[in-house]
């Protein structure tokens, strides 16, 4: 066994026997791994809080060889996200940016940007209001799928690489953006109007804390956010569906979030 010290990012955890967990985080410099946290669900654990979901947290473990699972040895809260936690809709919202990274994602693959990326996201969802959610957690996805090589192209036609100006197609198969003379060659093409592709260039682009600043929750947000959703799960494939999503859709439909 060797060493190992890094940054991470609570994703998940679970009992292990009758006072230890299993936790899955997503590290600064090892990526997606799991290890064994011994005692963690003691009263007095020395791990405290700092196992809680999306709690990021300076961490050293002994890394097994040829294993996938580690052991813990310690970890001291960095950033809590507290008032992320305190709130239902957020942690909903937080638990799909969450959830990506372990679908996504292989198992000890480093993304150092991607790291990067999920902490401000959970930041910025930390410092939000309701209204600004949405916004927030569709440019992680755009930014998310460009950093693990899913990005779709969002200025030429994907498909004959003219220029995209004005209302367009964007093609849940082909990938991307489609012009008129191209969108029948995507069977899933879904129609954008002008406002959506600007705001799409703008997620791609732009901060998510400058995002959240200068926007929030109206009808071309919820546009995006239902072609992102829809790309995202073209990605991913029926066969591991991301349920956060599915109930984050839930509590959208009831007016809850």
């Amino acid at each position: 066994m060797s060493i190992h010290r890094t940054h991470g990012i609570v994703l998940r955890t679970r009992k292990l026997r009758e006072s230890s967990k299993i936790v899955v985080f997503f590290t600064r410099d090892y990526g997606k791994i799991s290890a064994v946290a011994k005692g963690s669900r003691k009263p007095k654990s020395k791990f405290g809080s700092s196992l809680e979901i999306f709690t990021r947290s300076a961490l050293i473990f002994y890394k097994k060889e040829n294993r996938d699972l580690h052991t813990l040895s310690h970890s001291e809260i960095l950033s809590p996200y507290k008032d992320l936690k305190k709130d239902v809709v957020k942690v909903a919202y937080a638990s799909v940016a969450g959830e990506m990274v372990e679908r996504l994602v292989p198992t000890e693959e480093a993304n150092r940007h991607l790291y990067l990326l999920l902490s401000e996201a959970l930041k910025q969802m930390d410092l939000a209001d309701r209204a600004r959610l949405e916004v927030i957690l569709s440019a992680y996805e755009l930014k998310m799928l460009h950093a693990v090589g899913y990005g779709p192209e969002l200025t030429r036609c994907v498909r004959c690489s003219k220029p995209v100006k004005g209302d367009a197609w964007f093609g849940l198969v082909s990938g991307g953006l489609l012009c008129t003379a191209c969108r029948d060659k995507d069977l899933n093409a879904i129609g954008l109007s002008r406002d959506a592709v600007k705001l799409l260039r703008a997620y791609e682009n732009e901060s998510i804390e400058d995002l959240r600043k200068s926007h929030s929750a109206d009808r071309v947000t919820r546009e995006v956010a239902d072609l992102l959703n829809s790309f995202v799960r073209a990605q991913i494939g029926e066969g591991a569906k991301i349920k956060s999503l599915d109930f984050l859709d839930r509590m959208r439909e009831t007016g809850y979030a």
